[in-house]
């Protein structure tokens, strides 16, 4: 079966071998590309549709109407998903997004495919799961995945504006995507605006108070991504603790007795009502996942007096009052543990201008590689003598003093390069960045090496005829183990 995506078409039901609806005469293969075959659902703005190119399954979006503020988060959620690529975010080719208009009609619709994820969204994994919440362990995972997809998301001058369970999904994988992007707007948009004509978008318990108010900003994800764990580590919608706390407060924390309290800490900062006390970026929020992570050798989890609650039962039946009462004789330590800062070398290099520090536990390895231009290599500690690679990092400065080449020409020179050299290459992530205070590039791609999936993070920035690259690569498995740290050494660079 076919389906006509006209909105008017009485009867959008067809069989497979007629490229024209029978009801109403619109064409039926969209952009001479997709088959239609089946409506997914209607949402706030339009229809969803599961469609055929070839043999690849994958989803129309449709804007059923022409509200120039529907028309322009429809076109803008195109523009943000055929600029980024992660494996976080629905892919979108760049020619993804156009119009189609039915037969007899003058409007056009808008029209964006995208990538089919396969999977469900987290509510309904949730309730798959009849409500059982999730670990720390997972929860710390989670988090990150979905503050390295928002860091992507940011550093382009982006926010979301509408994360809950609904718009996150996970892969059979277990990678989250974070998905209908509809709802984002550039940051400059929203913070610089001239007037007060703002979109409001609302999901009742994930939208933080600034952003009813009309006045959303990047940390305005954060509280949503906070109320979000509160959903899965309490298996309750935080609109109803909101319902059921006291005025002024949020009482979550006693029914996720499986968390730390780093981690309950870390999720309150992000959902507090104030923006300056959240995660000031991506960045603050990654560092703090990290220690988050690091072992320690007290570990605390939380400890908060239970009171009385109301649980809802799957399927939202009935509220059942459950009262405990617990005398509890408890020594609360006042002084928690921290983990020791970590202590950092420089390497400087004068003839090539820059300097770049680098973890002590780290070794510091000068290259003398004239045919690619290799200047340093900063290797980690090898956890046995098999370990070969564990993830190193290299620092490369190439010169352009007899051919000049600006930002633009190097980065197009470089995707060539990297397309044409290496066989097999999938590009994960490819996007602007930003190296020692100047604007750069940023690409992550999968690629084999004999018998292994090597993946490899490189960025690079364009400055005093001289191009400097900083590569970070590590076999697939153990890519996020020194993740961490490459980024804080790729982010101290120093160009003189």
């Amino acid at each position: 079966m076919s389906y006509c995506i006209n909105p008017n078409c009485r009867h959008p039901e067809n069989p497979l071998d007629i490229s024209f609806c029978q009801s109403c005469g619109s064409q039926l293969l969209i952009e001479g590309r997709y088959w239609v075959q089946k409506p997914l659902g209607k949402g706030g703005f339009g229809v969803t549709y599961e469609v055929k190119e070839g043999e690849i399954t994958k989803v129309l979006k449709l804007l059923t109407y022409n509200d120039v503020t529907g028309v322009r988060l429809f076109q803008q959620e195109a523009h943000v998903l055929m600029k980024l690529r992660h494996p976080g975010l629905p892919v979108v080719e760049p020619n993804g997004y156009f119009t189609f208009t039915p037969k007899n009609s003058q409007s056009p619709l808008h029209c964006l495919v995208m990538e089919k994820i396969a999977g469900m969204n987290l509510q309904e994994w949730i309730k798959h799961r009849n409500h059982q919440t999730i670990e720390n362990d997972l929860a710390i995972d989670w988090l990150e995945q979905l503050g390295r997809i928002l860091h992507l998301v940011h550093s382009q001058n982006y926010f979301h504006r509408d994360i809950k369970p609904q718009n996150i999904m996970i892969r059979p994988n277990g990678q989250l995507v974070l998905i209908d992007f509809g709802a984002v707007r550039e940051v400059t948009e929203s913070i610089e605006r001239k007037s007060g004509h703002i979109t409001r978008i609302f999901s009742q318990g994930y939208t933080p108070p600034e952003q009813t108010n009309g006045n959303a900003e990047p940390r305005s994800d954060f509280f949503a991504l906070g109320r979000n764990f509160v959903y899965l580590l309490t298996g309750q919608e935080p609109s109803y603790l909101e319902q059921n706390s006291p005025p002024g407060k949020f009482m979550w924390r006693s029914l996720a007795p499986q968390i730390s309290k780093q981690l309950g800490d870390l999720i309150d900062d992000m959902m507090n009502n104030s923006v300056n006390v959240r995660p000031q970026d991506t960045l603050v929020l990654l560092q703090r996942i990290t220690q988050l992570k690091a072992p320690s050798k007290h570990p605390q989890k939380a400890n908060f007096p239970l009171a009385p609650k109301k649980f809802l039962i799957a399927g939202g039946v009935a509220g059942v009052a459950v009262a405990i009462a617990i005398a509890v004789a408890a020594f609360v330590p006042k002084f928690i543990p921290q983990t020791a800062p970590e202590k950092l070398l420089t390497y400087e290099n004068s003839q090539h201008g820059f300097k770049i520090k680098y973890p002590d536990r780290w070794q510091a390895q000068e290259l003398e590689n004239t045919v690619i231009s290799d200047v340093v290599k900063l290797q980690p500690p090898k956890k046995s003598d098999v370990d070969i690679n564990s993830g190193d990092v290299v620092v490369t400065v190439e010169d352009f003093k007899a051919k000049p080449m600006s930002m633009e020409e190097f980065t197009e020179a470089s995707h060539k390069q990297i397309k044409s050299s290496i066989e097999n290459v999938e590009i994960l992530e490819d996007g602007s960045a930003m190296l020692a205070n100047t604007k750069a590039h940023k690409i992550v791609f999968m690629a084999k090496d004999e018998e292994n999936n090597v993946k490899t993070m490189q960025v690079w920035t364009v400055k005093n005829n001289r191009a400097y690259i900083i590569t970070y690569k590590a076999k697939q498995e153990s890519f996020l183990d020194n993740l961490s740290s490459a980024e804080k050494i790729i982010s101290s660079l120093e160009i003189n």
